[in-house]
């Protein structure tokens, strides 16, 4: 007789607790958080952390596919940012990397049920595909993620907590 030992998680649909394998690294859920990109798309963000970084898993279900990104914060000087966001370019680690898509939406953080908040997202890629992307929060303040898109089968070992 065979048993199933796993379940099919969507990946849009995981909670605070839940925990997965990436990059060959097992990563718990600490925080969801949802985007509404005012287009009829959603994205829902998990904070993950590992035993020694916390980053960020944005997930997207387009076209009955997931849209995946992996991503890290870093820190660039907001003049360059604001530079940035004119000439649509960026050089950040010896890489170019150059505005391609520009979102409207807001977020709210499910876990810590804050208010709902606007934003403008700038995403720059990069020739290899590493992309970084520009958060510019109503208030006027900035936030700069370092990422990749990912597919969703690299996600592996997902269990309940």
């Amino acid at each position: 007789m065979f048993w199933k030992t796993s379940k099919n998680y969507h990946l849009d649909k995981l909670k605070v607790g839940y925990t997965f394998t990436l990059y060959g690294t097992s990563w718990k859920i600490t925080e969801v958080a949802q985007y509404d990109w005012r287009m009829d798309n959603f994205s829902v963000e998990y904070t993950i952390i590992s035993s020694s970084k916390e980053a960020f898993l944005e997930v997207e279900l387009y076209k009955g596919n997931y849209e995946v990104t992996y991503s890290e914060v870093i820190s660039i000087e907001e003049a360059y940012l604001i530079d940035a966001l004119q000439t649509k370019e960026l050089f950040f680690n010896n890489k170019l990397y150059v505005l391609d898509e520009v979102y409207t939406g807001d977020y709210k953080n499910l876990t810590t049920y804050s208010s709902r908040e606007n934003l403008e997202c700038f995403l720059f890629y990069a020739k290899d595909e590493e992309m970084l992307t520009v958060e510019k929060w109503e208030d006027g303040s900035y936030e700069v993620f370092l990422g990749e898109e990912i597919k969703a089968k690299k996600i592996k070992n997902i269990k309940e907590n």
